[in-house]
């Protein structure tokens, strides 16, 4: 199993001399895997990897694509994806509805005239949409696909891929638990015993990533700077590692959706800051840097 970095920016995408070492993309990894081509969000990051695409099939190829949630961090660069142009492609695009609108409008909608000068309909690749939701399971292949509602505004899932080579969660974005009910329906399931859901959410989570050898976290602000906005569905390095502590045997933490407003300076003083505490749990802290690869 093979991930790779595209896109590790939360928010908005950034373009500084200052955060070259990390990237400006936001966010898009890809998993090669057992002949299987998977795709997890469209933000920025997925216009090199459209490229990197059609570059390595010029024959076209089967894709997997995978949706988060539709703010704009998530989904800004499919307009440009290039092989969504392509006939020779034939993509499977795999989400949740959200409050508002349905998955198939989350594409269509980037279309309109208004916004787009080319019409959903004239794109050329071989593309079917899938609903799925919290609990779903898609197999391909060999490798099998789980879906965990994350507390986050909306609709939003994370991912557990798995195969003989690996497991890997990607959870991005989610926000602490206690006394803050982000996602859908979240508000109503607690309404009763907040402090039971609460345990019973985390205790979920936790199930979610056991045994998976890699776990991909939304960690976007600092302690000092979630004050004030744990509301807005992002995480901590130390919420993660938390998080991760639940576990006897834990995966190794790559922090992600990095603040646009963290240059690389400040990104390399939160990774050494977070691998001395994860080195006291136990725990070993990595990072997404645009570019990197994990290999498992």
């Amino acid at each position: 199993m093979r991930l790779t970095v595209w896109g590790t920016r939360g928010s908005y995408p950034v373009c500084r001399p200052n955060v070259v070492r990390y990237g400006g993309n936001s966010t898009c990894f890809s998993i090669e895997c057992q002949g299987q081509e998977l795709i997890i969000d469209g933000g920025t990051g997925i216009v090199p990897l459209g490229r990197y695409l059609t570059r390595q099939y010029p024959q076209g190829r089967q894709l997997s694509l995978f949706l988060s949630h539709s703010h704009w961090d998530h989904v800004l660069g499919y307009p440009y994806f290039g092989p969504f142009y392509d006939r020779r492609f034939h993509i499977d695009i795999y989400g949740a509805d959200s409050e508002n609108r349905t998955l198939d409008d989350v594409f269509s909608q980037q279309y309109n005239k208004e916004n787009f000068p080319v019409p959903f309909q004239d794109l050329g690749s071989h593309m079917r949409i899938h609903k799925i939701g919290d609990g779903s399971r898609i197999n391909l292949g060999s490798v099998a696909v789980h879906s965990i509602q994350l507390n986050h505004p909306g609709m939003d899932l994370g991912y557990r891929f798995s195969s003989g080579q690996g497991d890997v969660a990607i959870l991005t974005d989610l926000a602490p638990i206690e006394d803050n009910y982000l996602g859908q329906g979240m508000k109503e399931r607690a309404m009763e015993r907040p402090r039971s859901f609460e345990l019973d959410y985390a205790h979920h989570v936790v199930e979610f990533i056991r045994g998976v050898d890699l776990v991909i976290y939304d960690t976007n602000f600092t302690e000092e700077e979630i004050v004030g906005k744990r509301h807005w569905g992002h995480s901590t390095p130390l919420e993660a590692l938390r998080m991760l502590s639940h576990l006897d045997a834990p995966p190794s933490l790559v922090l992600s959706h990095h603040d646009p407003s963290h240059d690389d300076d400040t990104m390399d003083a939160i990774l050494e800051h977070t691998r001395g505490l994860g080195k006291d749990m136990g725990i070993e802290v990595l990072i997404a840097r645009e570019g990197g690869v994990f290999e498992l």
